[in-house]
């Protein structure tokens, strides 16, 4: 569990500390103070199906600000590693948004890649290891094996999410688990609740390839190797600050989301979290 901030910075310092960077997740860090994310998470976290991590090794793949990183500190894992990118250049990133010599593929300006991550890290005197990698490049020879390795968000944002997960079961202990947190696609997954369909995206800087219904996420996990043993509810991602759906396509969308998790709140997408472990 990370030890409390540095007593000796008020509350004053913290919000000072915390305005100077733009973060990606909402971060619980004092009572009644955390950081203005894009993306709130933490409704959520009592109906993920977390395992058993007091005492294990745990790797948080795509960690960005170190949500499930600083998560399983908290519940007590004993050897913690945040893995992510530098910086945006080594994402998955469409041909035609490649081909673009205007683009700047690290989109990191004022701030690095993982800046909230570190200053977090400072403030709960955490033991969490960072370190730069991609997930298609995981080796058990380099990193070592886990007992828990949790994904949130990434399997949509993945060119090769079949490859991803091949590598990924192969640096897992035996009698690991997956902790997987991902996407579903509501239009796709009202075409037919049991068939495993995706919506081929893959356009734009803020890409999405594959948009899976629910049915296609289990296939996923199945083969890439891997056997579910718990799901979460439907839930939603939220963001950091709701804004209204504007036009009746958001607002269907909206509608659809609401009724899959009771969940109102307006500008989300909707997630679902597996457990699940490796078949071979």
């Amino acid at each position: 569990m990370p030890p409390a901030n540095p007593p000796d910075l008020t509350d004053a310092d913290i919000y000072q500390r915390l305005g100077e960077i733009r973060f990606y997740h909402s971060i619980d860090v004092r009572p009644h103070i955390a950081t203005n994310g894009w993306w709130d998470l933490r409704h959520a976290l009592p109906n993920i199906p977390f395992p058993e991590v007091r005492g294990k090794r745990c790797l948080d793949i795509g960690t960005w600000d170190g949500f499930y990183a600083f998560e399983l500190e908290r519940r007590g894992a004993t050897d913690v590693v945040a893995l992510d990118v530098p910086d945006l250049s080594q994402l998955d990133y469409p041909p035609e948004v490649k081909a673009d010599a205007s683009f700047d593929a690290t989109r990191s300006p004022g701030q690095s890649r993982n800046a909230g991550f570190h200053l977090l890290h400072e403030l709960f005197d955490s033991a969490v290891i960072f370190r730069p990698g991609n997930v298609y490049d995981l080796d058990p020879a380099d990193i070592g094996t886990f007992d828990v390795v949790v994904m949130g968000s990434l399997l949509l944002h993945l060119r090769d999410p079949v490859g991803a997960l091949d590598m990924i079961r192969r640096i897992i202990s035996p009698g690991g688990a997956l902790l997987s947190i991902d996407y579903v696609h509501a239009s796709t997954h009202l075409l037919g609740r049991r068939k495993a369909l995706f919506e081929l995206r893959g356009e734009g800087s803020d890409f999405q390839w594959w948009l899976a219904s629910d049915a296609g996420y289990r296939q996923l996990l199945k083969v890439g190797g891997f056997s579910i043993e718990r799901a979460s509810p439907m839930f939603q991602l939220r963001p950091g600050t709701p804004h209204p759906e504007a036009g009746l396509r958001s607002k269907a969308r909206w509608a659809v989301r609401t009724a899959l998790t009771r969940d109102s709140t307006p500008g989300g997408h909707l997630h679902r979290a597996y457990l699940a472990r490796p078949r071979f």
